[in-house]
């Protein structure tokens, strides 16, 4: 597979959601149980595309950068202590990343402004 055929599948896999252009919360109304499969359904769906991505980028995984490996490692590693408890996990997942958009939200503005701005 071309980088190129990895990229395309990688568009692929992202930009299908279920109900895409229907609106949701009218959808659900104020029903909890309805709320809770919607919800369940985008996580699981969340889920699913990034294990394409993993499928699409699986070949270049062995080139991954030992520091990034490790961290994700460690990362994973702290989530799956909290297995078993959702309140835990959830709280173990958002404290993560919080932590990696503070490290990457300002390098990640100044590049979409960077690779935005005109005349480049």
């Amino acid at each position: 597979m071309s980088t190129g055929n990895t990229l395309g599948s990688i568009a692929i896999a992202v930009d299908t959601w279920p109900m895409k252009t229907s609106p949701k919360l009218e959808s659900v109304g104020t029903d909890p149980e309805r709320r809770f499969y919607m919800l369940a359904a985008y996580c699981f769906e969340a889920a699913r595309k990034l294990e394409y991505v993993y499928k699409a980028t699986r070949r270049y995984a062995l080139e991954a950068d030992p520091a990034l490996a490790a961290e994700i490692k460690r990362d994973n590693e702290a989530v799956s202590a909290a297995s078993g408890d959702w309140k835990r996990t959830a709280e173990t997942t958002e404290k993560i990343l919080l932590r990696l958009l503070g490290e990457i939200t300002e390098e990640h503005q100044t590049i979409v402004n960077l690779v935005t701005r005109p005349n480049k």
